[in-house]
């Protein structure tokens, strides 16, 4: 996942400030960094402004619109992720590969919502910069791209299992072990994909000035960060995009042609077409959701690596952080496209609150304390 956008955008040219790297150490390379930041307006309104500055200018006025939408996004992802995860954790009879798939995608979905959210707008909108620290600068820069890439391939995952448990009903299924070593070795390839962009990410402090920075620098290495850049959209977009729709469009052919022997009324017939266009419209939201949430950020990164100068300067963080806040909203998404639009998890979840109400009442009638589930 590339940086969501800070008010703060950076240029090397000469030697001017030292830059440490993730270990802390002096990396023997120094570089100027012209900085723009949309609060301090004393000396610059009085000269011609900067399309950098004009576009941090325009991102503050949108933040009275930004972070209400940022919140509301945090707060769904956050609470129906949590809620998925613990009907899950709470029915034994849910503990199946499926689920467990649907449980992984609900941790990573509220990880990102948790990390993502709080400090992108704190670091975009904040006038002193980075202020959390070159510890947090680095865990945060590891933490949001992991929970992004693990949301990916378990989508991918719960796909193809899709696929398999309807396509090929008689295969022999994953077993939950398998799916335990599937969910590490997504786990472990997240971070090794997002490793090259934490070894480049640099925390520099402007003590005098009182800010600081946390952002991504591959200095002289252009051919590399392009050759990252391309093969990370690859993997984590096309690829999962691609084998997302694939294997819905063989759960809805296999689905359309189906056909129940025996002799059926035509309320049973009409039942039939019923779930099966249910089932359409769930697998088409699953895919329309995937590509259209995370489609703005694939398409603005891969601009701003062809040539940055192809989006105006003027609009070029409010349109970056708009493109972030579309992918982070791909967390608010998928509790209901997995689990709340399906009757079997709404049936749980009622019967987990209905007991508890029970049990409130009648802990109440009897003057104890009550209980919770």
């Amino acid at each position: 996942m590339e940086d969501a956008g800070s008010g703060w955008t950076a240029e090397l040219s000469s030697p001017c400030v030292t830059m440490h790297d993730v270990n802390g150490n002096d990396t023997g390379q120094v570089f100027e960094l012209a900085l723009h930041n949309g609060s301090s307006s004393s000396s610059s309104s009085s000269t011609k402004r900067s399309p950098q500055f004009v576009g941090v200018e325009l991102l503050q006025s949108f933040k009275l619109l930004i972070i209400p939408c940022y919140t509301l996004v945090a707060l769904v992802g956050v609470f129906g992720n949590y809620l998925l995860l613990y009907v899950i954790c709470r029915t034994r009879k849910m503990h199946n590969v499926t689920n467990f798939f649907i449980g992984n995608l609900a941790f990573s979905d509220m990880l990102m919502c948790a990390t993502c959210v709080p400090f992108t707008l704190a670091y975009a909108f904040n006038p002193h910069g980075w202020v959390f620290g070159r510890f947090m600068c680095y865990l945060v820069y590891l933490i949001q791209p992991v929970t992004v890439y693990v949301s990916v391939f378990t989508l991918t995952a719960i796909g193809v299992d899709r696929y398999y448990a309807t396509v090929h009903p008689l295969k022999k299924r994953l077993s939950v072990l398998a799916c335990a070593y599937l969910l590490s070795g997504i786990w472990l390839l997240s971070c090794g994909l997002v490793a090259p962009a934490v070894a480049h990410t640099y925390h520099v402090e402007f003590k005098n000035e009182g800010f600081a920075i946390c952002e991504e620098f591959w200095m002289g290495q252009e051919k590399e960060r392009l050759a990252y850049a391309y093969s990370t959209l690859l993997i984590t977009y096309v690829l999962p995009l691609s084998a997302l729709s694939i294997s819905y469009l063989c759960i809805s052919v296999k689905l359309r042609n189906c056909v129940v022997p025996g002799h059926h009324t035509q309320s049973q017939a009409e039942a039939q077409r019923m779930r099966k266009r249910k089932t359409f419209r769930l697998v088409s939201l699953v895919v329309a959701a995937f590509g259209i949430c995370w489609m703005p950020i694939s398409v603005f990164n891969v601009l701003r690596d062809i040539d940055i100068n192809l989006i105006d300067k003027r609009y070029f963080l409010l349109i970056q952080l708009l493109c972030h806040l579309c992918a982070m909203v791909s967390s608010c998404c998928n509790p209901f496209l997995y689990a709340w639009l399906h009757d079997r998890f709404r049936a749980e979840l009622r019967k987990m609150f209905t007991c508890r109400r029970r049990i409130g009442i009648s802990a109440n009638n009897c003057a104890t304390a009550s209980v919770v589930l």
